[in-house]
């Protein structure tokens, strides 16, 4: 057996008096004491304690901090590694610690592999909360905010994160919102931003708009406890529903690289259904007592349902509602109401003057032209149950055959019958007609599809099946010009605008001439004013009274900012890119290689996220911005071990109950059993977990790896810190065989070659079981590493290997194999370990040599090639082949007199002895790298 492996790298080790690990004493020099050792090193390797092992190498990363190099001037591939950024509320949490010990491991292991790592980290700065907390304790949000991020940023630094801080931002400086504004601008020069009516929750005590959690479940106010109304306030909306095609359909190019259940979210939120969008004509009477006619146009999956309809209904925001509103105060009063009405309400306002005509019943002269329409006798309604913004705001009423229809109907036509137009075919193949609804059940029939019929009521169509009629209904609306194939999305546009303070101002100016009047490039910035927040009277920035009073921007006239800020959502819409930015354009590092973060964020976050960088990709033309994120990891969430009195439901402490290892709890002081669960960490709970706590008790290594090894990454992760004594035995047992490999690798480097003595004799068996061990090893966490989503197998594979190692000696396998395997299961280990295994490497190879530098082994390197006992003899004669030797020994070449040897085995064949036997021989020619003969003859 022969084994593959490669030279050590040199370097210096720590000093101390070297003594051959269970071998013949060396020669003496190896006793002396090496006097350029490092002062680093000076101490016994079992004698320094896990913190100082902690301090001294994030002390390391902080002095060397490792940068991202411009592709501009780096040999190496580049690779974008991000998490998602956090919000400064003031304190990692575990869920922090256990997604950024995620995105650390892939940075490092890409490093190792050659890559040149782009792994930045920011702030998500505003927000709500610092606004609160500065109304709260009077404090300026931008000193709270900066205060939060200086004791988390030292938090990352603790848990040994290596992030690339010269790229560090902060949504809310000056320098990163005018890159927002910057991109609020583009988009409302393409008329993706645009300002129109919308609901708001709104506090009539303190006067302001309420976010969605700012509401209490009993429809309160959470500050003012007055009862949150909804109105209807001017706002900023981004139109995405434009791009709803792209955001939907370009789901496909990220199967296989995304989780499939956030794809499906993402799916279910953009709601795409094919349908048809039809045209009804209508007729609206003129205060003069004249009448013109318009169209409405409605979006509907259930054409075979025409024939039933009996009202439309429009939303309250249509055009034609807006319309109306300016000359019609009743009108105009059912509008302001609703926000007043019952939700669910089927109110609803007969728009007396205008009535629609169903474009089905249209009939066609004798020569194929159509007649004019005939009576316009369907009325039109404003109706709160239609959603603004959905399709085209206007629904066909089918009493019939939907049950919101039908509601409406009954509230609102109570005395006018329902017309069914489809029936259902039954068991027997009878036809089951509908009944009139009753008031015990006020249900309505409601159609199948495939087993429907249009009945008598239907005219030509009657008799037909559902999906029959459909298509005929259409073919014959589309020759009509009354129809097109339409798809609609269930998304909505996105409502940035926010009345409060802390936040991007919107760069809009409005101008009583002019109208909304985008702000300048070059005078961006548009910079948040100093006020003091007071929590009422709407907008804070209307306080701000010489901030608000400009000039406008086209006209030069006096003029008044925009008081609305931008939705954070936003700010994080872009960060990604912001952080990949290069000083050379050619070397735009988008898309994102990998993003890792909170499930919490598959929809709203992603998907505005992809919107944004989809409008770069057609404003730019750069197809690196098309999607955003290149693969997605989304990591479960951490819960704590909670305790519940099962009588009372009250939450305990943990230091109120006693709790017996591996068995039950009690309550200490009424001795009642409590109930022991894992929820969401909350402080209400009492489970929550400091990690920096945890950090400082176990060690950065130790918690790392406890993190990733008790769940794979995208299940919940039940917290029992506990258990972290497994991964403390595990690094001791590390260090063990970094001690032991560091007497080996010290005696090569003072003697200048490894020691042959007291070798077992099955020494070439056990090297070779453990180069497999070791290529096993390295294909295993390899793979992990590349899955990501299987960190904790990783974690395992490593177990496996060190015990491996551990039940084994250096005279067993070898002084150099047995390093290798050390060396190798510390370059395996040491994107999750990263302080220990560093530790180890630097005893053993001295303070030049840095583990996190070396090369991430390969497979290949621990491959253990068979050797065979014996090769074929190709045998030409006069320089043409004409025969082989089979299964000659190895060493055939090595005959003391093989040209004779050769002649002989040759004769011995029958084709050997037809050629030779009545020929002289001149020479032998021998090849041995190829096992050729050339026999001359005469």
């Amino acid at each position: 057996m022969i084994l593959q492996t490669r030279c050590l790298c040199g370097g210096r080790s720590s000093p101390r008096i070297v003594l051959h690990f269970l071998r013949v004493r060396p020669p003496p020099l190896v006793f002396l004491r090496r006097a350029h050792t490092s002062k680093t090193s000076k101490r016994q390797y079992g004698e320094i304690t896990i913190p100082e092992i902690d301090a001294k190498w994030l002390g390391r990363w902080e002095d060397t901090p490792r940068t991202f190099q411009s592709p501009s001037t780096s040999t190496k591939p580049p690779y974008y590694v991000l998490s998602m950024f956090p919000y400064p509320s003031g304190t990692l949490h575990m869920g922090h610690l256990r997604v950024y010990t995620i995105s650390d491991v892939v940075a490092r292991y890409k490093h190792m592999k050659g890559f040149n790592v782009l792994h930045p980290m920011g702030w998500d700065s505003f927000g709500l909360p610092a606004e609160n907390a500065a109304i709260e304790r009077g404090v300026d949000p931008a000193e709270w905010t900066d205060q939060n991020i200086e004791t988390m940023k030292t938090q990352l630094k603790r848990m040994g994160a290596r992030f690339d801080w010269s790229r560090e931002l902060r949504t809310s400086s000056p320098d990163f919102y005018s890159g927002t504004q910057k991109l609020f601008l583009e988009l409302y020069k393409e008329g993706l931003a645009y300002r129109a009516p919308a609901l708001v929750n709104w506090d009539p005590v303190d006067q302001t708009v309420l976010a969605n959690e700012q509401v209490a479940k009993d429809g309160t106010s959470w500050r003012s406890g007055a009862k949150v109304e909804q109105k209807y306030l001017e706002q900023w909306f981004f139109k995405i529903t434009r791009n709803a095609p792209f955001l939907r359909h370009s789901l496909e190019s990220l199967r296989g690289k995304w989780p499939d259940y956030v794809i499906r979210q993402q799916e279910n939120w953009i709601g795409e259904s094919s349908g048809s969008r039809v045209k009804f004509p209508l007729r609206i009477a003129d205060a003069d007592g004249s009448s013109h006619e318009d169209a409405l146009k409605i979006y509907t999956t259930r054409l075979d349902t025409i024939f039933g309809v009996q009202f439309l209904a429009l939303s309250v925001t249509h055009p034609l509602v807006q319309k109306f509103s300016e000359t019609d105060p009743e009108l105009k009063a059912f509008v302001d109401n609703i926000p007043n009405l019952p939700v669910g309400t089927k109110a609803g306002y007969l728009l007396s003057n205008v009535k629609a005509f169903n474009p089905i019943l249209q009939e066609t002269a004798e020569d194929g032209t159509l007649l004019p329409a005939g009576n316009f006798d369907l009325p039109v309604f404003v109706a709160p149950y239609v959603l603004g913004g959905l399709g085209t705001s206007a629904v066909m009423g089918v009493p019939a055959h939907d049950q919101r229809d039908f509601d409406f109907w009954q509230e609102n036509c109570p005395e006018q019958p329902v017309r069914f137009v489809i029936v259902q075919q039954g068991a027997k193949d009878r036809m089951v007609e509908p009944r009139v609804v009753t008031s015990t059940t006020n249900k309505i029939f409601a159609p199948g599809i495939t087993k429907s019929f249009l009945n008598e009521n239907c005219g030509q169509y009657a008799g037909l099946n559902c999906v029959v009629a459909h298509q005929q209904l259409f073919a014959t609306l589309k020759e009509r010009g009354m129809a097109l194939p339409s798809k609609r999305f269930r998304i909505r546009d996105w409502l940035i605008s926010r009345q409060r303070f802390w936040g991007t101002p919107i760069p809009i100016v409005h101008c009583g001439s002019c109208g909304s009047v985008p702000v300048k490039d070059e005078d961006l910035p548009v910079l948040l004013p100093k006020i003091t927040l007071t929590g009422k009277g709407g907008s804070p920035l209307k306080q701000a009274e010489e901030w608000v009073k400009t000039t406008c921007p086209k006209c030069g006239n006096p003029a008044e900012r925009d008081t609305d800020t931008m939705d954070t959502f936003v700010d994080s819409s872009w960060y990604f890119i912001r952080f990949g930015m290069d000083p050379d354009p050619k070397h735009n590092l988008m898309p994102v290689d990998i993003y890792i973060g909170g499930v919490e964020h598959a929809i709203l976050h992603l998907l505005y996220a992809r919107f944004i960088s989809n409008f770069l990709e057609k404003r730019t033309g750069d197809s690196r911005y098309l999607e955003p994120f290149r693969r997605l990891i989304t990591q479960g969430m951490v819960h704590g071990k909670t305790y519940q009195d099962p009588q009372t439901g009250k939450f305990l402490k943990p230091d109120e109950v006693d709790v017996i290892e591996g068995g039950p709890a009690f309550d200490k002081n009424t001795f009642v059993e409590v109930d022991i669960t894992y929820e969401k960490m909350s402080k209400s709970k009492y489970n929550g977990v400091d990690p920096t706590e945890c950090l400082n008790k176990h060690g950065l290594d130790a918690t790392r790896a406890h993190i990733l090894f008790q769940a794979p990454v995208a299940d919940i992760l039940d917290w029992d810190e506990a258990k972290i004594v497994g991964m403390q035995r595990w690094l001791a047992k590390v260090r063990t065989l970094a001690a032991r490999a560091e007497v080996e690798v010290e005696f090569h480097r003072t003697t200048g070659s490894y020691s042959k003595a007291i070798v077992a004799e099955d020494s070439d068996q056990a090297a070779s079981d453990l180069m497999r061990e070791l290529q096993s090893a390295v294909a295993g966490v390899t793979s992990s590493m590349e899955d990501v989503y299987s960190l904790n197998t990783a974690i395992s594979d490593l177990n496996i290997l060190t015990n491996y190692i551990h039940g084994i000696t250096p005279e067993l396998v070898g002084p150099e194999v047995y390093v290798l395997a050390v060396e190798t299961l510390l370059k395996l280990m040491s994107p999750i370990c990263p302080a220990i295994s560093a530790e180890c490497w630097e005893h053993m190879h001295g303070p030049r040599s840095l583990l996190e530098e070396q090369k991430w082994p390969e497979e290949e390197q621990f491959e253990v090639k068979e050797v065979k006992d014996s090769v074929d003899i190709i045998v030409h004669v006069n320089g043409k082949y004409k025969l082989t030797l089979r299964d000659q020994a190895i060493g055939w070449a090595d005959e003391y007199d093989v040209q004779e040897w050769v002649y002989d085995k040759v004769l011995e064949t029958e084709e050997g002895d037809r050629l030779l036997s009545e020929r002289e021989v001149k020479n032998v020619i021998i090849v041995r790298a190829k096992n050729l003969v050339n026999i001359l003859t005469k």
